[in-house]
């Protein structure tokens, strides 16, 4: 089996998306390509993180997509207890450095969150890790099959190109399609977290763009997007988006 694993990245952040290339290159047992969506000033295609995953969605020869952030550091053996069976589409849990302010399920390390973050120390706390539970659950890193993500459209470019409220929509179609999104806590990775400029000191930038986007998601959808993206998210009946693959 191939994973396809897609990375979105900014030009700013060429040593954080090389830490996490061979972090995978280096620590993990699955077959898998790699495929850099570079987006944003200085780039070809600058339109948006949501565009630039589409694109080279469009490459990938896996039969499962993995989307992941450049900020993104894949400790030893990672993947060692990764179940493809859970789910079409299924998330590692998340370790984060103090800095980052992140709320549960998410573990918090002081390892540091720059370039210079304590790798052996990240490496040590994954694998002490005896947290086995299967939740109901979407973040990123997301496991995702190539049929699904096809089937659904990936994302709405529409979000583009700050990409704000577009990975909501994301969760909200692959639930709509009919597949329960899941959280794996046994398989862990490490975000050093805020690189892409869409936070800055725990607020979120660029205050227009995020309203704009969530005023198109209650447009679309009919409804505002839940307050607790992370857990259980059930679609309201209200809902007016209804796509010709609904459930299927």
């Amino acid at each position: 089996m191939l994973v396809s694993v897609l990375i979105p990245t900014l030009k700013k952040n060429e040593d954080y998306l090389n830490i996490c290339m061979n972090s995978l290159a280096e620590n993990s047992n699955f077959s898998f390509e790699i495929l850099v969506a570079e987006n944003g000033e200085g780039s070809e295609h600058p339109q948006g993180q949501c565009m630039a995953v589409n694109r080279v969605s469009k490459q990938a020869k896996g039969d499962w997509l993995l989307i992941a952030n450049d900020d993104m550091f894949f400790p030893y053996e990672w993947d060692k207890r990764i179940d493809f069976t859970i789910s079409d589409c299924f998330s590692p849990n998340l370790v984060e450095p103090l800095e980052q302010g992140s709320a549960p399920p998410f573990l918090k390390l002081d390892a540091g969150n720059t370039t210079e973050f304590n790798r052996d120390k990240v490496s040590y706390f994954c694998l002490s890790n005896k947290d086995d539970k299967v939740e109901h659950g979407f973040n990123f890193p997301v496991f995702i099959k190539k049929e699904l993500w096809d089937k659904i459209g990936g994302y709405d470019e529409k979000f583009d190109p700050w990409g704000s409220n577009g990975d909501n929509d994301l969760q909200y179609k692959i639930i709509l399609a009919g597949v329960m999104p899941r959280r794996n806590r046994g398989v862990l990775v490490y975000h050093l977290g805020s690189k892409s400029g869409t936070c800055v000191n725990g607020q979120i930038a660029h205050q227009d763009y995020w309203q704009k986007n969530w005023d198109y998601f209650i447009e679309k959808w009919g409804f505002p997007r839940t307050e607790d993206p992370w857990g259980l998210v059930q679609i309201p009946i209200e809902n007016k988006f209804h796509p010709d693959w609904e459930a299927k």
